[in-house]
């Protein structure tokens, strides 16, 4: 008589968000198909309670920290965030275990198609990187837009666009395909030549205690993938020498070529605004680019930070964590 392996039960934690369900239960089947038994477990965040604009409560964590609290209390065995949402230094007594495949990096324009837009175009974002983005382009098709603040889940920023309050507005490509939703609007998906993403934009960061089992840890760990954990990597690594939190005016897009890892085979771009003052970018946008091999990936998104404080001219300037 053969006795039946015990089964690892995983309590999941996550915003209780339409879409962090989504992205809670997306890990879920994965875990679910290596052998686990799972269970979601609700949390409450500051980000959720809080119906000011990002820019006035902080932005950086308010969407992680409560999520956080429950795995060093131990109500959760594992935290599934929104990569952009976590602040890039790492959090005392936890760890990012893994970062499963990554979703589309692009930003979505919803309610039109960009060059469908009328001069004055009122668009809806409450992203200081797409307003900064948004407003380089317009101006360098001239015409004016004005980058309208907004919040809520993805289903009320589509309907400021269906009603016309907005004549379009900008979304995470990623969250829509996790949530399969097609909006009945014209859309489009901006190239990264016209708006580069937040860093870590479509992935998923999988965090876990110190202190967590190993049969636990082991699971999660192998759903890591090698090529998106190479690129936000970089990507966070820009963001953290520039001393930048999630609601500056930055982005940052890194990608592996596919190859044997030897050579200069991971590409990034990235973006600044050049100043930015009350949450708004003025001065136009610094560009920069580079590549290295995938090993190098911190040292890649480090150097391309360094590279846009010396156009800034500062390094105190560009604080906003």
């Amino acid at each position: 008589m053969t006795m039946d392996a015990p089964v690892t039960r995983i309590r999941i934690g996550a915003r209780t968000s339409p879409l962090a369900r989504a992205q809670a239960d997306q890990v879920a089947a994965l875990l679910t198909a290596a052998g686990a038994q799972c269970e979601f477990v609700g949390v409450t965040t500051t980000g959720d309670t809080d119906r000011r604009h990002l820019t006035e409560i902080g932005g950086t964590g308010v969407f992680a920290q409560a999520v956080r609290e429950a795995l060093r209390t131990g109500e959760i065995d594992l935290a599934v965030h929104s990569l952009k949402d976590l602040p890039t230094a790492p959090a005392e007594g936890l760890e990012v275990v893994a970062h499963p495949v990554r979703e589309d990096v692009r930003d979505l324009l919803v309610g039109s198609r960009l060059d469908d837009l009328p001069d004055g175009a009122r668009v809806g974002t409450g992203s200081p990187r797409r307003a900064a983005q948004l407003h380089a382009w317009a101006a360098a098709t001239g015409r004016t837009v004005d980058a309208v603040p907004v919040r809520g889940n993805v289903d009320r920023r589509i309907g400021l666009a269906a009603s016309g309050e907005l004549d379009a507005v900008l979304l995470a490509a990623a969250g829509l395909n996790r949530l399969g939703r097609v909006p009945d609007l014209p859309t489009e998906l901006l190239p990264l030549e016209v708006m580069l993403p937040a860093a870590g934009q479509g992935a998923l960061a999988l965090e876990m205690s110190l202190d967590a089992p190993a049969e636990v840890r082991a699971l999660v760990a192998g759903l890591d993938d090698p090529a998106t954990r190479a690129a936000v990597t970089a990507e966070r690594g820009f963001l953290a020498a520039l001393e930048a939190g999630c609601l500056a005016p930055a982005g940052a897009a890194a990608e592996v070529n596919p190859g044997c890892g030897i050579g200069p085979d991971l590409t990034m771009a990235v973006v600044v605004g050049r100043t930015w003052v009350g949450g708004s970018a003025t001065g136009g946008l610094i560009r920069a680019a580079d590549a290295a091999p995938r090993a190098d990936a911190l040292a890649l998104g480090e150097r391309l930070a360094h590279r846009v404080l010396a156009e800034l001219g500062t390094t105190h300037d560009t604080h906003d964590n």
